[in-house]
């Protein structure tokens, strides 16, 4: 047995060893004490929670419409009843009740004392529905309020909740807890609705940025375009003048310089030059062939070392 059960099981043995006319109506959840109030046959209903001991137990007197300064809608209500598993022993807390009660009697509403008659087990506050926490999920716990406003109902009431789907309609939605969560809901919804109308709003700056950036594109790209083009260009102006076309051009010029001087010494052999107008020609051409020629064989082998 666990350490919670344990102290449960020990609250339970001090309600009888403090009270020993205690009935049982639940075992380990429900349990009815008589306690007589100036004449009127009266009870305790002593329901402990799920959660007992660690939240206190729930009180109901029967029967209803009792008035003490300690009954809050047939609940038993008071500061001095202060609960703490560690410190409180729920049969003496539950003694002390007694005790109050028997000294100063609660008094009916709308009578005086000992004007009440008998009343059978069904006009007692509804008992709390027994949960297996073992083989079922726990339920949501019921507030102090939500629990007042339903051992405050008669029998007849009640009946007309569960068979009327009007009225437990109307009950229901007259929770706070339910009025919380429509207000919420009513706060998500206006605040979903402020935000679309803000999205709305900003639509035609929206749409012009999308122009504007439409527009930019359109411009960069014939920007690239434009850059392509010269870079192009550009590649074209320097592969006229990289090393290996001045190379190719130097060679062909070399080689139209010996043609040249081949050409005027032939001319010369075949009578149809002079001898001063062929030495005068074919000098200037071997030099021109000779220059190219030398600058030709510097280049390359600056090239060749560069490659070492």
């Amino acid at each position: 047995m666990s350490t919670f059960q344990e102290v449960k099981q020990q609250q339970i043995a001090s309600l009888y060893s403090h009270n020993p006319t205690v009935t049982t109506i639940i075992e380990g959840q429900m349990y009815e004490l008589p306690c007589p109030m100036n004449g009127v046959s009266a009870a305790l209903l002593v329901n402990l929670p799920p959660e007992f001991p660690d939240v206190p137990p729930i009180i109901t007197v029967s029967p209803t419409g009792m008035r003490h300064p300690w009954i809050e809608s047939d609940v038993v209500v008071h500061d001095a009843l202060h609960w703490n598993a560690s410190q409180v022993q729920l049969g003496k807390w539950v003694h002390d009740i007694i005790e109050e009660f028997t000294q100063r009697p609660p008094a009916r509403k709308g009578g005086t004392n000992g004007e009440a008659v008998e009343e059978g087990y069904g006009h007692r506050p509804p008992p709390p529905i027994p949960s297996n926490t073992a083989t079922s999920a726990t339920p949501l716990a019921l507030s102090m309020a939500e629990y007042t406003s339903i051992v405050s109902r008669s029998m007849d009431e009640l009946e007309e909740l569960l068979s009327n789907d009007v009225a437990f309609e109307l009950f229901f939605n007259s929770l706070e807890r339910v009025q919380n969560m429509k207000t919420v809901q009513e706060e998500l919804r206006n605040g979903n609705v402020n935000l679309a109308n803000k999205n709305l709003a900003q639509e035609s700056s929206l749409q012009q940025l999308r122009d504007q950036v439409r527009e930019l594109d359109s411009e960069y790209r014939q920007l690239r375009s434009q850059f392509e083009e010269k870079e192009k260009q550009q590649r074209d102006a320097f592969d006229r003048f990289s090393s290996a076309t001045m190379m190719t051009r130097l060679k062909a010029s070399i080689h139209e310089s010996d043609e040249l001087s081949e050409s005027v010494a032939q001319s010369f052999l075949d009578g149809n030059l002079d001898h001063d107008g062929f030495v005068k020609q074919f000098r200037e051409l071997r030099k021109v062939y000779h220059i190219r020629a030398s600058k030709l064989e510097r280049s390359q082998k600056e090239t060749f070392s560069y490659s070492i």
